[in-house]
């Protein structure tokens, strides 16, 4: 009979523990929709349910936290809070000829702590990708409590932190941001005047001073990050190739500038490299995500490497079937690789789902397509579309 016991407890618990579950899921869905409708907000040109979300208290006892700031910095930081964050968010993004648009591709809640991946998409095919930490007040509200920005390689609050340094840099602010201690007074002066060039957004101002800097002073953390970002604006210069062989001698293995890292080397034609960084990225984000995978099998593809163009095409498919660019890569690798009955359904998915118009003459206009247009399978594919 003690069989039978067990067996009736089991059931009376796993008959509590269901409806259990199925509220705290409720709950999560809830919170999600709370923090979908946030980005939605942004996508929308609206930072208000933004605003409203971040938490000020813990913002700014990070913020505080992280260096030593002027109090006058202090004063006029925390009287206008909402405008200063903002104007901090919206600068961290790279420049874009179109809107930029939020995507949230990853949220998890596990009792007051959750997290959440966002991919914000500009021109170019370029991303950028923000990992949020969240909590969630007494009456259920979802808030962020800070995030990890990609594409600046830094914690929102970190970064801050030394903007506000930056607003008036006195010596021992300067020194408490440096890894070395031990600095000169004379060191210390230059590297204030290096954080008065990135406050004044004067880069020529920067490099000069930067260029004038002792080999420790070149390679402190700091410096090397704050180089990497004034280099942006002069993608094609040796400074350029500098920067980044400086963060990854000063970093190494490190996914926060994998996103940098991988921009880098796409533009100047290191494939292998930048795939290595793209897959060190995801890693990082702990999700697959629909255009990584798409930008690695461009990469593989540039390399001539078809199997994992496909390969890639394919994961950016199975991630993400609402994303246009996965099927795109996956049509443009499968018609590389002579596999033209493959390449049809990712037309037809360009077509069904995304409203494109692939004929003989669209194709015949793309370089890498044009091939596909006299292939007997698209032939019969396009009959079978009247």
């Amino acid at each position: 009979m003690k069989w039978i016991r067990h067996w009736l407890v089991t059931v009376l618990f796993t008959a509590l523990l269901v409806p259990i579950q199925a509220a705290a899921q409720a709950d999560v869905d809830k919170l999600q929709q709370q923090f979908d409708g946030i980005i939605q907000g942004l996508n929308d040109n609206s930072l208000d349910r933004f605003n409203r979300a971040i938490s000020k208290k813990d913002m700014t006892a990070r913020i505080y936290g992280a260096a030593i700031i002027e109090a006058d910095v202090k004063k006029a930081f925390t009287a206008d809070f909402a405008t200063s964050i903002q104007s901090m968010f919206t600068g961290s993004f790279p420049k874009s000829s179109k809107e930029i648009l939020g995507t949230v591709i990853g949220f998890k809640f596990e009792g007051n702590e959750g997290r959440a991946v966002v991919r914000y998409a500009s021109s170019g095919y370029k991303y950028t990708y923000h990992v949020y930490e969240l909590s969630q007040d007494s009456r259920g509200r979802i808030l962020i409590l800070d995030w990890i920005d990609y594409y600046q390689g830094g914690r929102f609050s970190e970064e801050a932190g030394q903007a506000l340094v930056m607003a008036m840099p006195n010596k021992a602010a300067t020194r408490n941001l440096l890894s070395n201690k031990t600095y000169t007074e004379g060191q210390l002066f230059q590297v204030g005047e290096l954080f008065k060039a990135v406050r004044d957004s004067q880069p020529e101002r920067f490099f000069q001073i930067f260029d004038g800097l002792d080999e420790a002073l070149q390679t402190e953390p700091i410096v090397v990050r704050l180089n990497l970002s004034l280099t942006e604006a002069y993608p094609e210069s040796p400074r350029a190739a500098n920067a980044v062989r400086l963060i990854v001698e000063s970093f190494p293995n490190e996914a926060l500038y994998s996103q940098r890292l991988s921009d880098h080397y796409i533009r100047t034609g290191q494939f292998a490299e930048a795939i290595d960084s793209l897959t060190a990225l995801q890693a990082a984000l702990g999700i697959r995500d629909g255009a990584i995978e798409s930008l690695k099998s461009s990469a593989a593809l540039a390399m001539n490497e078809l199997e994992d163009s496909e390969k890639f095409a394919v994961q950016a498919t199975e991630a993400e079937p609402s994303l246009e660019v996965g099927w795109w890569s996956l049509l443009r690798a499968r018609t590389r690789a002579g596999d033209y009955s493959g390449a049809t359904e990712a037309l037809t998915r360009l077509e069904d789902d995304f409203g494109h118009s692939l004929d003989p003459a669209t194709l015949r206009r793309d370089r890498f397509l044009r091939v596909l247009a006299s292939k007997p399978e698209y032939v019969d594919w396009r009959a079978s579309r009247k």
